[in-house]
């Protein structure tokens, strides 16, 4: 989509099966690490934290145990980091603490809430109601903050509005597909008009929501969909910012493979936001960050 207007440049599906249904409109498929864009949002604007916010961990950056949530770590074995690569190495007991001792219920759920969590978005196809679960126990608080969980739910249109609010000054376009509609003899009956449809921080927020976004493009776990781009002359003056995340599915079946981005031209001219959840199965096939790469290209390249 369209970061500036909201409008839906391509919006599909693909893989095994006749399915009726289109999966991008559906929120019942776990967040996962996504939320951690709105966890960030509200630790740098409600709790007065910046990129350079000096944090830390015990243990392993992608498991979340009780004992990594100790309110100071101290030791031989304590890892310091900042806000920006905790958020760009997704580091979840970091972000498991500040939903304990920082955010809570009260700030997490208003955030959630306005980045349109169980809030319905206006569009022109019946879109489902993105679900946030308000924790209700401090190790649920950092299930819910670190994104470790699969109760926080999330369709793929909400996932890329969130990613464009980001590359666009804070603001969530209402989405739309249906560019105009004229009557038999020519006469326009209705034409699509952007509008804005949430404004969930402030533009010093967005700030340093895009140096988080972009450190995890450049140098974190989603450098390897753009360091193929970053070559080629094409993009060399771009901004690249991302969010990966992956998780199961609440059946445990499946591996959900989650990246949401945004692509910005120098020179003002129109940017890219792109959300894509890859399902695997036993096996996994294309990343969503192939995916992601390949989309970019693709639009850019016409």
């Amino acid at each position: 989509l369209r970061p500036e207007t909201g409008e839906i440049l391509a919006m599909a599906q693909a893989g095994e099966g006749d399915r009726k249904e289109n999966l991008c409109l559906k929120a019942d498929l776990p967040a996962a690490s996504l939320f951690k864009i709105v966890a960030a949002a509200a630790a740098i604007e409600a709790r007065g934290m910046s990129p350079e916010t000096e944090l830390t961990f015990q243990g392993s950056k992608y498991t979340l145990y009780r004992s990594q949530l100790k309110p100071q770590d101290r030791g031989r074995y304590t890892v310091r980091t900042t806000l920006r690569d905790a958020f760009a190495d997704s580091i979840n007991p970091v972000f498991g603490k500040l939903g304990i001792y920082e955010l809570g219920r009260e700030v997490m759920e208003d955030y959630a809430q306005r980045f349109l969590f169980d809030c319905p978005i206006p569009f022109d196809l019946p879109l489902e109601v993105s679900h946030f679960d308000p924790p209700e126990e401090e190790f649920a608080m950092a299930e819910i903050a670190s994104g470790f969980n699969k109760r926080t739910l999330i369709s793929p249109l909400h996932a890329a509005l969130i990613t464009a609010a980001v590359s666009n000054e804070g603001a969530i376009m209402e989405p739309w597909v249906v560019k105009r509609v004229r009557s038999g003899d020519g006469r326009t009956l209705y034409e699509a008009e952007p509008a804005v449809l949430a404004r969930p921080v402030h533009e010093s927020t967005v700030a340093s929501l895009r140096d988080l976004m972009s450190e995890a493009a450049n140098q974190g776990t989603a450098r390897n969909a753009f360091r193929p781009l970053q070559r080629k002359n094409t993009f060399r003056d771009f901004d690249f910012g991302a969010k990966t995340g992956s998780i199961n599915d609440p059946s445990n079946q499946y591996r959900l493979d989650w990246m949401a981005a945004y692509a910005l031209p120098a020179g003002g001219r129109s940017g890219l936001s792109v959300a894509v959840l890859a399902v695997h199965g036993e096996k996994m096939g294309i990343r969503a960050r192939d995916i992601v790469r390949q989309l970019i290209e693709e639009y850019f390249r016409t």
